[in-house]
């Protein structure tokens, strides 16, 4: 009974150990290499981030959103890290354009970065919409991760 409980206790260390292994190794993405503070990397991890959705790459979203993610969308909504996955899902094999984006006004407060643009862009109804968008990131770890996301549409009387 005790070499039982013995090999039951090794298979499970394994298996645990096993499964760590496997879940570090799912972030090694070349996107997510050769990380530093500043501008640059921020805006490449951006751009990184909205092609990552318009494909639907889940896993690359996993590594690069922090488990408590959360969003504002354009229609003042609430999202959260499990609603961004699902919403990037549907892209998954679509092969949707990916747009000219705009230009990131980048800034850095010690682990902290805020990044943000005004994008312009067309809506089913055939309208120019414009956007405010900032996305926030903190450093941790190493590399940086979005932890917040916000969407503020610029009425008419705004422009």
């Amino acid at each position: 009974m005790r070499s039982a409980r013995s090999l039951l206790l090794k298979i499970s260390c394994f298996t645990l150990l096993a499964t760590a292994v496997l879940a570090q190794g799912t972030c090694d993405l070349p996107q997510l290499q050769h990380q530093q503070r500043d501008a640059a990397t921020l805006q490449r991890l951006d751009t990184a981030w909205s092609v990552a959705y318009l494909r639907g790459d889940t896993n690359f979203e996993r590594c690069l959103l922090t488990p408590d993610f959360g969003e504002f969308l354009r229609n003042g909504q609430h999202k959260v890290l499990a609603d961004e996955l699902a919403s990037a899902a549907k892209n998954r094999g679509k092969n949707l354009p990916i747009p000219v984006l705009p230009k990131l006004t980048v800034l850095i407060d010690g682990n902290v970065a805020v990044l943000y643009a005004t994008t312009r862009f067309v809506g089913a109804d055939g309208k120019t919409l414009i956007s405010r968008n900032v996305d926030y990131y903190v450093w941790r770890g190493g590399s940086w991760h979005a932890f917040f996301s916000q969407q503020t549409p610029v009425e008419a009387s705004q422009r």
